[in-house]
């Protein structure tokens, strides 16, 4: 209850004034009484959007557990649904999630995919980084505003417990008004126009030691089924559908729906120039959402999904149907053969524009980051099969899988949680683990926390480059708590490795196309085989945001972590639930 109402005070003070946030936030007396100022709480919080009305706290109490499927498959769920309960709620509400882990034997977080945390960076849901784990048999409570509207999910941290099913939908709307896309479409009915498309594998992957990257799924599901979920409209008018890729592993989607153009209106929440295509391509993690207009006769028609890299070869389809129409006959003849052609044009984020510009920047910090796959060397005897922990000596470390197989690194090397939560307690993190972004190689080990530090407002220009020289795959990266602007996309057409000093070449004489003035914004970016994605990052509040590819290994970890300036009073901290006794494993998985 003491952290309850300490998040709702802070929340409060941020919802009405938008230029507050824990900087600006500290006690003024040592004794002040913390008061809930908003009053009442709403089992749901799904309702039209008004103006001049005051936000509600939206209540959910979340249990993951393991369960069995009717067809004796073994899943995790949440409050026994996979995929878990659906929140939608109004800009500005307060979002209250209690978490209570019944999974014996593992540690589990929520992350609020696409969500900017401002103001409450350790809401963030990252093990190590803004939280200690949920431990088996306790709870712990979210709480946060909705902040920006648009369509997110969350996850579990864990890749293998999102492949088994921890995951759902996160709606936030705001008045019709301010939807600068409303003249598209005539109803925008979230709660049965989402498709979250999920994946299923036969056994569970929770607790597996193993690389799950070897593990391919079995099936596609969208809202939980492979064909069975149904759409209906009534022919004339047009819907916004929401797209949203919930899977954990490098596996894009192409949708297409049958005999329907689809107008794209926002990607990763941020609206775009409106653009038509027949079928638009999802990377791990982006959210679309479209316009489709029911103008075809009356009938039903069939939503296709189909999958790319690990998935490929499997498929799921939902039915969009008319009013009045007997869906069993669609059924019956299952989808047609015009959903195999061969698409002249599929639409993904990075391709579109926003639909706003940005102000012209002056300076830029460029930071070029490396990205693959390495085998580090060392010998026999560095190789240590046990965790290591405070009482063993002090030498260089090299995880067991690096005997027998190379792993996919940033500027060579893979990322080590921290010891303590690096937001909260950064003076008990280690100092030897930790290795500053470009200065990597003066780390002996090949795993270290990789910590690039930035300054509130700095302009950075992040170069992901898939240098391709020991790999040839696509690889999907995630910027936690604020979007980036995707400046440039581009891939080599001699399909050969580049380096650093290609890319310096290629983007001094403007070799590399740009787009600075409406680039999409996004949270969710694609970074091609043997090319660049160049990303614009300004951070405008505090925190410890990963930027990681949660869908490159379940072996080692991905990623990096920008740190912006912040002080948290000593009375959040506090308040916080502390990890005790708490130790991770050194490479503890992602």
């Amino acid at each position: 209850m003491k952290l309850l109402i300490l998040c709702l005070y802070i929340i409060a003070n941020l919802s009405y004034n938008g230029k507050a946030s824990l900087e600006s936030f500290m006690p003024t007396k040592d004794n002040m009484i913390l008061a809930d100022t908003t009053k009442g709480t709403h089992k749901s919080c799904s309702r039209p959007c008004k103006f001049n009305v005051k936000p509600r706290r939206c209540t959910y109490d979340f249990e993951i557990s393991p369960s069995i499927e009717e067809n004796g498959r073994p899943t995790l769920t949440i409050n026994n649904l996979t995929p878990g309960p659906s929140i939608k709620v109004c800009l500005h509400d307060i979002v209250i999630v209690k978490v209570k882990n019944k999974v014996p034997n593992q540690d589990v977080t929520l992350h609020w995919h696409g969500v900017e945390q401002k103001g409450t960076p350790y809401m963030d849901g990252v093990p190590m980084i803004t939280q200690c784990p949920i431990v088996y048999g306790s709870t712990y409570e979210y709480a946060f505003i909705a902040s920006n509207p648009g369509t997110f999910f969350y996850h579990s941290d864990s890749v293998n417990h999102q492949s088994d099913g921890v995951y759902g939908t996160f709606i936030v709307d705001q008045p019709q008004p301010l939807e600068p896309h409303s003249s598209l479409y005539d109803y925008d009915r979230s709660e049965d126009h989402t498709m979250i498309i999920g994946t299923k594998f036969n056994e569970l992957l929770t607790g597996r030691l193993e690389d799950i990257n070897e593990i391919r799924p079995d099936n596609l599901v969208v809202n939980g089924d492979e064909m069975d979920t149904k759409i209906f409209v009534i022919q004339g008018y047009g819907y916004r559908f929401r797209f949203i890729n919930a899977i954990a592993l490098e596996c894009p989607l192409l949708i297409n729906v049958e005999r329907h153009p689809m107008t794209i209106i926002t990607s990763d929440a941020s609206p775009v120039r409106p653009v038509i295509t027949d079928a638009v391509r999802l990377y791990p993690g982006e959210r679309m959402d479209v316009v489709v207009r029911a103008n075809q006769r009356s009938g039903g028609y069939w939503i296709r999904v189909s999958g790319e890299g690990v998935c490929d070869g499997l498929n799921a389809y939902a039915m969009l149907l008319y009013s009045g129409f007997n869906y069993t006959n669609l059924l019956e003849q299952g989808p047609t053969a015009e959903l195999e052609q061969d698409y002249e044009t599929i639409i993904y984020g990075q391709q579109l524009r926003s639909l706003r510009d940005m102000s012209p920047v002056t300076k830029v910090k460029s930071v070029y980051l490396s990205i693959d796959k390495n085998a580090p060397k060392f010998k026999d005897s560095d190789i240590d099969f046990s965790y290591r922990s405070d009482a063993m000596s002090k030498k260089p470390f090299f995880p067991a899988v690096l005997a027998s197989e190379s792993v996919l690194q940033i500027n060579g090397k893979n990322f080590l949680y921290p010891n303590a939560p690096y937001l909260l307690k950064s003076r008990d993190v280690n100092p030897d683990i930790i290795c500053n972004v470009g200065e990597e190689s003066e780390h002996k080990e090949p795993q270290c926390l990789q910590v690039l530090k930035a300054e509130a407002n700095e302009v950075l220009d992040l170069v992901l480059a898939n240098e391709g020289l020991h790999t040839n795959d696509t690889y999907t990266f995630h910027m936690h708590g604020k979007s980036v602007q995707v400046i440039a996309t581009w891939e080599n057409p001699t399909n050969t490795p580049v380096s650093k000093a290609d890319f310096l070449k290629l983007y001094s004489e403007d070799l590399i196309t740009r787009n600075a003035r409406n680039p999409p914004i996004k949270d969710t970016v694609a970074v091609p085989n043997k090319g660049f994605t160049v990303l614009r990052y300004t951070p405008t509040f505090g925190g410890s945001w990963l930027l990681e590819c949660r869908s490159c290994s379940t072996v080692l970890p991905v990623a990096i972590l920008i740190t912006v300036p912040l002080s948290i009073p000593k009375l959040v901290v506090d308040t916080l639930p502390s990890c005790g006794n708490y130790r991770p494993a050194d490479t503890l998985l992602n």
